[in-house]
C-alpha cells in the first residue's frame, strides 16, 4: 500500500519537507533553526495565554539571573563589538527622539492592578531629568479609593470586576 504524504514548506525558512505523521498539524522543518523558531513561538503565545507560566519564567529567570550576576559584563567585556555596537544603536534611538521600553521581563514585581502613579515631591524635575515617581496601588472595590482624584483614574466606569 503506497503512503499518502503532502509536502509543506517550513513556516520559518520556507524548505519543502515532509510531516511526520504523528505530528498532522506540523508546520516547522527538523532544521535546529526551525525548531528554535517554533519553540520561542510557543513560548512568546504560552506567556501571553498562561499566568503560571509566565510567573514561573519570571521565577526561574530571577534565579539564573542571581546565580550568574557578571554574566553580561563579563559578555559584553568578551565581545567589546558587541558593546560598542548596543551603545551606537542606542545614540542613534536617542537622536531619532524613539523612546523604547530597554526594561527586562522581570525587574518589575507590582502585581496587575490599578496604580496611582505621581511625581515625587522631593525631586524636582528640570527639563531633560528623569522623573521620580511614586507608585501606590488603587483600590476601586472598596471606600479608600476616595482619597484618589477623578484626574488620576483613567476610565473609571470601564474598570468592573
Amino acid at each position: 500500500m503506497e503512503s499518502l504524504t503532502m509536502t509543506r514548506h517550513c513556516t520559518c525558512c520556507g524548505t519543502p519537507f515532509e510531516p511526520r505523521p504523528q505530528v498532522p498539524d506540523q508546520a516547522y522543518c527538523s532544521a535546529p533553526d526551525c525548531q528554535r523558531a517554533r519553540k520561542r513561538q510557543w513560548q512568546q503565545a504560552k506567556i501571553q495565554s498562561d499566568p503560571d507560566y509566565r510567573i514561573n519564567q519570571r521565577a526561574a529567570q530571577r534565579a539564573w539571573s542571581q546565580r550568574n550576576q557578571d554574566y553580561w559584563r563579563n559578555y559584553r567585556d568578551a565581545r567589546p563589538e558587541y558593546a560598542q555596537r548596543n551603545r551606537e544603536q542606542q545614540r542613534l534611538r536617542e537622536a531619532k527622539g524613539i523612546d523604547v521600553d530597554l526594561a527586562k521581563m522581570d525587574v518589575c514585581d507590582l502585581p496587575t492592578g490599578l496604580y496611582r502613579i505621581t511625581r515625587h515631591p522631593a525631586f524636582p524635575r528640570e527639563i531633560g531629568d528623569p522623573w521620580v515617581v511614586q507608585i501606590a496601588p488603587v483600590c476601586v472595590m472598596c471606600p479608600c479609593k476616595m482619597d484618589v482624584s477623578r484626574e488620576d483614574l483613567i476610565d473609571t466606569p470601564s474598570i468592573r470586576p
